[in-house]
């Protein structure tokens, strides 16, 4: 346990220190971000004194991913640029990219939340551990690396790409933990597999992060590796690594609380829900100097857990997220989510988790949905019987049916950094 004191806090301690820190930001955040000012005048609030309690935070209005885009790249800074030690940048997918700033005090805060993560992964300063991610603007590397040099292990800064290159580095350097994205630890897993060196690695744990994980990809990886798999949750706009990460219990991942308040809402009415119940995350800054944000909706569908954890730590749990609300896609009127996907894949013994959604329109105008999803490589049952359970799986999940085709293993694209699943290509022309 890194930081036992904030990770062990019993609840009413951490409440006060929440409403504390709460109140400080909405000051901090009414004298130096104009947005803030703007918004918080209008709802009422002139002072952080006007919450009461931490209930009170419902009478924020949310700030939205459109706003940071709106104002991008610098609207949401609450210091001059001069006192900006770091940048960041998410991938930009849909419009603009969403820009992190932080001050020297901000990357201080920061590589001891990503150590704490790292330790709730399991990592520990007898570590070797390589950071196949991709370094750059990308929030994940630099931030692992910053939280393992805080642990005092031995970081090897491999980035991604370069496989033969990554299986050397682990077999020559001993590597006992290494961070991937689901997709790639998949694909290194498979290439340690054919390669048959399983048995010369000293590899131990495979922390995995920045894309959603199947229940499927993780056996994948834990059966061909033969080792641990642990989650972590971050995202550029509350630092990167360091929000919430997976202790040994296995049981959701633990926020880091003294530096984030998480709430989960209803994501039509944005109503609060209870614990337990499925809804869209929505955090608040607690500590950061650059660029805080009050009431952020992450569009990641997800639930929290205040319940006792066996490993000691006090600190509420979020579920690794099902999915985005803005990554549902409507076919025949119904929404499908690609967990629910995934979901269904992993019901079925014989397939992999490597899959496409195709989506277009025939010529009569019609939506089509082909499933193109690869066989397990020992699988030894007929491609039929294995279509026919897929279809059969798929239609309790998600109400419709999607051609099927079964592929050879290997015949799908593998991805280095974030996987793309789902191609719609009905709207282009």
């Amino acid at each position: 346990m890194f930081d036992p004191r904030n990770e062990c806090m019993p609840a009413d301690q951490r409440e006060d220190l929440q409403l504390k820190r709460l109140r400080s930001m909405v000051n901090y955040c009414l004298t130096h971000v104009p947005f803030y000012t703007d918004l918080l005048h209008k709802s009422g609030i002139t002072s952080g004194n006007d919450l009461t309690r931490l209930s009170d935070i419902h009478l924020i209005p949310f700030t939205t991913k459109e706003d940071l885009q709106r104002l991008y790249p610098a609207g949401f800074l609450a210091v001059p640029m001069n006192q900006i030690a770091r940048i960041h940048a998410s991938s930009g997918t849909a419009g603009h990219p969403l820009a992190g700033y932080y001050t020297k005090t901000d990357l201080e805060t920061w590589r001891k939340a990503a150590a704490r993560v790292l330790a709730l992964n399991g990592v520990t300063k007898d570590d070797i551990f390589q950071i196949s991610v991709g370094y750059g603007m990308f929030t994940g590397a630099l931030g692992f690396h910053q939280g393992a040099e805080e642990i005092g292990c031995t970081v090897i800064p491999a980035s991604t790409g370069n496989t033969e290159r990554q299986l050397t580095l682990m077999r020559d350097f001993g590597v006992t933990a290494i961070t991937a994205t689901p997709s790639y630890a998949v694909f290194l897993s498979e290439k340690i597999r054919e390669a048959g060196i399983r048995n010369h690695l000293k590899l131990k744990r495979v922390l995995l992060g920045a894309e959603r994980c199947s229940p499927s990809m993780r056996q994948t990886i834990e059966r061909n590796l033969g080792v641990e798999t642990a989650d972590n949750y971050g995202m550029t706009e509350f630092f990167g690594p360091g929000f919430s990460g997976e202790c040994a219990c296995r049981c959701g991942l633990h926020v880091t609380e003294d530096l984030f308040y998480p709430e989960i809402v209803d994501s039509s009415t944005g109503d609060p829900l209870p614990d337990g119940q499925t809804g869209e995350l929505v955090v608040t800054s607690l500590l950061r100097e650059a660029m805080p944000l009050l009431r952020y909706r992450t569009r990641d569908l997800t639930s929290l857990d205040h319940s006792p954890c066996a490993c000691g730590r006090t600190t509420v749990r979020v579920q690794a997220p099902m999915g985005r609300t803005d990554d549902m896609f409507v076919f025949k009127g119904v929404n499908i989510y690609p967990s629910q996907i995934e979901y269904a894949i992993g019901q079925v013994p014989g397939l992999s988790p490597h899959y496409r959604v195709t989506l277009s329109r025939n010529a009569m105008c019609q939506d089509t949905a082909l499933l193109e999803i690869e066989r397990d490589p020992d699988e030894i049952h007929p491609d039929q019987e294995l279509i026919q359970e897929l279809d059969h799986r798929l239609h309790e999940v998600i109400f419709a049916r999607l051609n099927i085709r079964l592929m050879r293993p290997g015949e799908l694209p593998r991805f280095q950094g974030k996987s793309r699943r789902v191609d719609d290509q009905r709207y282009s022309e």
